[in-house]
């Protein structure tokens, strides 16, 4: 029993690794190109500010409002690095317990004690995508289908609402 404590323990860290890159490349790129709009809409303010004999006020407002926008939406977007911070505290976290059960012999063998470690594993997750993926491993989900359904419906999820999910 305790070698398949370990195997389920080490999907659970790979499923929460591989869906954490799924999850941040996309607001990575996005953030890239939003602040590479940013730059552009300074260039062009400072362009517009150098014009004679007074500057175009309303194009002035207009790329202002458009930048404060862009600004937002890359303020939201930061979120993903929230969460992949969050996850990457909780695989640390989990392979700590597993390295104090792992190298005590007695506590190898022991049942109870990777349950308890389960026990806490489960009660530290706070995102729901967190607790989806644990119960699908613990089912014996392998972690490459557990990740694959999971952010088909992360994005899913983001085709139909886009609240923020702040932590």
């Amino acid at each position: 029993m305790a070698n398949h404590n370990q195997v389920m323990l080490l999907q659970l860290a790979a499923a929460q690794l591989a869906l954490s890159l799924e999850e941040t490349e996309k607001p990575f790129n996005d953030l890239t190109k939003l602040f590479l709009e940013i730059v552009e809409h300074h260039r062009r303010i400072d362009e517009a500010l150098q014009q004679k004999p007074i500057p175009d006020i309303k194009l002035l407002h207009k790329l202002h409002k458009e930048t404060e926008e862009k600004v937002k939406v890359s303020v939201v977007d930061f979120q993903f690095y929230d969460r992949m911070s969050q996850r990457l505290r909780h695989i640390l976290s989990n392979l700590q317990q597993a390295i104090v059960v792992l190298s005590d012999v007695a506590a190898f063998t022991d049942d109870s004690k990777w349950s308890d470690i389960f026990d806490s594993v489960e009660e530290s997750y706070t995102m729901q995508e967190e607790k989806d993926l644990y119960l699908a491993i613990k089912s014996g989900e392998g972690f490459e289908s557990a990740v694959q359904r999971l952010i088909s419906k992360t994005k899913q999820k983001e085709a139909i609402e886009s609240d923020i999910e702040l932590f």
